[in-house]
């Protein structure tokens, strides 16, 4: 009696552990840019994919654009949209009321600034107005999300916010555009990120390159397990993954648009 009580106990927990074990699956895909889609267990996260570009420099492929404007697989059932500023190479308005119209479960959210722009009469919008001092918080479908105000550079015309997310057990931080250079170390430092124990830390990839003061800001005033390098397209110094590679090895590099990675289990490692 006492082997069939055992025997019926481990098969209950085989089953509770692979249903924790598939909830809280990890899956990052890349979009394209800096954009990226996000699914935690059963939440659907985009984080500026919304996007078209720039006619000859770089474009999203057409058959994604497609599938974000339609609201089709993978980018079905979406959560949450985030955006952290109103740049062409991050957020086309029209594809992101697209979008939308497809999808009314998600909420959009980005910029008070950004979201004073859509002009949308809808609830679906949701605005973040953090200063340098103070971050702001809300709660959106579930999941945690904090917004902090991180300058694109001395022009403060177009509003950059980076957002920490929490959601399912899992922490995720993306800088947006900001620029080191409009903060000191200790100013950084106190924003207390690495205190956040992040997972996924999308970080622009020049700040990936060596430089030490750099170097300081993403290892001591940011972290994370898994450093996911972004802008692939835009900006000088052009990405270049050798040289990342040089100084994070382990950094998560994608070669094509729908690319996608899955976090380890953390059982397994």
């Amino acid at each position: 009696m006492k082997i069939e009580t055992i025997i019926i106990f481990l098969i209950l927990s085989y089953f509770t552990v692979s249903s924790y074990a598939q909830q809280y699956k990890v899956e990052v895909t890349y979009v394209g840019n800096s954009g990226f889609l996000l699914n935690i267990g059963d939440k659907k996260i985009l984080i500026d994919a919304l996007f078209k570009g720039f006619e000859g420099n770089y474009e999203l492929p057409q058959q994604v654009q497609d599938k974000l404007t339609n609201a089709q697989a993978p980018f079905d059932n979406m959560n949450l949209i985030l955006v952290t500023h109103a740049h062409g190479d991050h957020i086309n308005p029209d594809m992101v009321r697209q979008h939308l119209q497809n999808n009314p479960k998600a909420i959009f959210a980005s910029t008070q600034q950004m979201v004073d722009a859509l002009n949308d009469s809808t609830d679906c919008c949701i605005g973040f107005n953090p200063t340098k001092e103070k971050s702001e918080s809300k709660i959106i479908n579930d999941i945690s999300v904090e917004a902090f105000y991180l300058p694109h550079g001395p022009d403060a015309r177009i509003i950059n916010i980076g957002f920490l997310v929490s959601v399912n057990g899992i922490t995720i931080f993306q800088t947006g555009d900001a620029d080191f250079d409009q903060f000191t170390f200790k100013e950084f430092r106190a924003l207390q990120l690495p205190e956040r124990n992040i997972d996924l830390a999308f970080i622009q990839h020049y700040y990936l390159i060596g430089d030490s003061l750099n170097t300081k800001f993403v290892r001591e005033a940011i972290g994370g397990n898994y450093i996911f390098p972004i802008h692939y397209h835009f900006t000088t110094p052009a990405f270049d993954s050798t040289i990342v590679r040089q100084k994070y090895p382990d950094a998560i590099i994608f070669q094509e648009e729908l690319q996608s990675w899955e976090m380890p289990d953390r059982n397994n490692e």
